[in-house]
């Protein structure tokens, strides 16, 4: 079953984003400070409240939580940046707070008014090629077509060669790369592919 996250997912959906994640956490957190990073990430989500969640859905097989998904659009209220940092700042300290913000940013974008945006695609490790990935995503497709959106996009690693390929599967092209060593240096990834998805091609 897949439904919007409530303030009751945070704690085992953040940890599953850790595990699926790790370089990601790693990069942003440090290796020995993940947990401390996700005690932080829950804070931010508890300050700003269930608006933080807006977007974000998950997957359960019975009660458990066994995969993320987020779909953001421009409508959607942004994070509160002050309360992030805030949180961050009370978990991390200044230097922990300023390497986490920054490396969490390295992949930003800006969403179009006709686009939905995917990211924080993760499945729980024992629960993988089983469909869930592919599941989550014809939901997002789904109600991106339903909130009028034209097109869905996401950001890719360019070495995560099975996620591309479940990618072009359901439909998605592969179009411009960014390339930065920032990204290499946070995210250990220099390259990350931007790949979209036309939905009025399947409206009918």
């Amino acid at each position: 079953m897949i439904r919007p996250a409530i303030m009751d997912d945070l704690a085992p959906m953040l940890q599953l984003q850790a595990l699926a994640f790790a370089d990601k956490f790693s990069s942003a957190f440090g290796k020995r400070g993940i947990q401390r990073g996700v005690a932080a990430l829950h804070q931010s989500h508890q300050m700003q409240g269930p608006s933080s969640l807006q977007g974000m859905y998950v997957m359960l097989a019975g009660s458990e939580l066994v995969g993320t998904i987020t779909l953001r659009t421009i409508e959607m209220r942004p994070d509160d940046v002050g309360l992030v940092e805030q949180a961050f700042l009370r978990e991390l300290g200044a230097w922990g707070a300023f390497r986490a913000v920054h490396a969490l940013s390295q992949i930003d974008h800006r969403i179009g008014r006709d686009e939905g945006f995917i990211s924080d695609v993760a499945v729980a490790e024992s629960y993988r090629r089983r469909g869930i990935a592919q599941a989550m995503m014809r939901h997002s497709m789904t109600l991106a077509r339903e909130l009028g959106k034209k097109r869905l996009g996401l950001y890719v690693s360019a070495s995560n060669h099975s996620a591309r390929a479940l990618y072009r599967n359901l439909g998605f092209s592969e179009g411009q790369v960014r390339r930065s060593w920032w990204n290499a240096l946070f995210l250990g990834e220099r390259r990350w592919i931007y790949m979209s998805y036309n939905l009025r091609e399947t409206s009918a």
